[in-house]
């Protein structure tokens, strides 16, 4: 979507008025805001989203991304503004995943992860919109959110990881207070058999579906040239696919 809220003037005071500047900002925002709250709590049982956004959600909430992208790329003002709506002062805790976090940036953070692709997908446009409220900082994109989950986004707009990045993964892991850059939580908090024994039987078999889809793009980008873990352990037996009345 190709349009301006800078030029002409016209158009700029239109979007940002001279008397309350996020107005109209704060009125998209809140019906965005209400809408991702809906479609991520609809799955709240276990912090998961289906495979593929409904088509009714993605109408509904791509035209509202697309405006909140451009306003938050074009002006600073309304970024710094709205960056403290997703993340609130302190609300960054590096303790807790970037996805089980409280407030609206986990909630856009699983909506991320949802496996749809396109450039226009849903995901996606989540991706452009975090990244936009974090100063397209790169690397602060992947602490913050973690690059297990931005992984499909970074894929879907061919953006390479930093050189810098991969590095910390090797040197930090063994530093008091540093944060593991694939998961976007300290080291200290990493407990993943812990956190695989407390899933249910169906979040292991959608965590699963999750990173096949994921290892499949990364393949068929050239970004990496493996063997799907996932289709692997399937082909062994070590999967078993549940009823569905399960």
């Amino acid at each position: 979507m190709n349009f301006s809220t800078i030029e002409p003037q016209a158009i700029r005071d239109i979007w940002l008025p001279k008397d309350h500047m996020c107005k109209h900002v704060d009125t998209i925002f809140r019906l965005f805001k209400d809408i991702v709250y809906h479609v991520v709590d609809t799955f709240s049982d276990d912090n998961s989203l289906p495979s593929v956004i409904t088509d009714t959600y993605q109408a509904e909430l791509t035209p509202l991304m697309l405006v909140l992208v451009r306003l938050v790329s074009e002006h600073p003002d309304v970024r710094e503004h709205l960056f403290y709506k997703v993340y609130p002062k302190d609300a960054i805790d590096f303790a807790v995943l970037p996805e089980n976090r409280p407030g609206m940036a986990a909630k856009l953070v699983r909506i991320m992860r949802s496996p749809d692709s396109g450039p226009f997908s849903v995901s996606t446009i989540t991706g452009d919109l975090l990244l936009a409220l974090l100063g397209n900082d790169i690397r602060q994109f992947i602490l913050t959110v973690g690059y297990g989950n931005a992984a499909g986004y970074m894929v879907a707009r061919h953006i390479e990881i930093p050189a810098d990045i991969i590095e910390q993964v090797r040197e930090s892991s063994s530093e008091s207070g540093a944060v593991n850059p694939v998961t976007g939580r300290y080291w200290s908090q990493e407990d993943t058999n812990q956190e695989l024994a407390n899933m249910t039987d169906e979040e292991k078999e959608r965590e699963a579906e999750r990173l096949f889809v994921l290892f499949e793009r990364l393949n068929k980008t050239g970004i990496i040239k493996t063997a799907n873990p996932v289709r692997a352990a399937a082909e062994s037996g070590r999967f078993e696919e549940l009823d569905d009345c399960d």
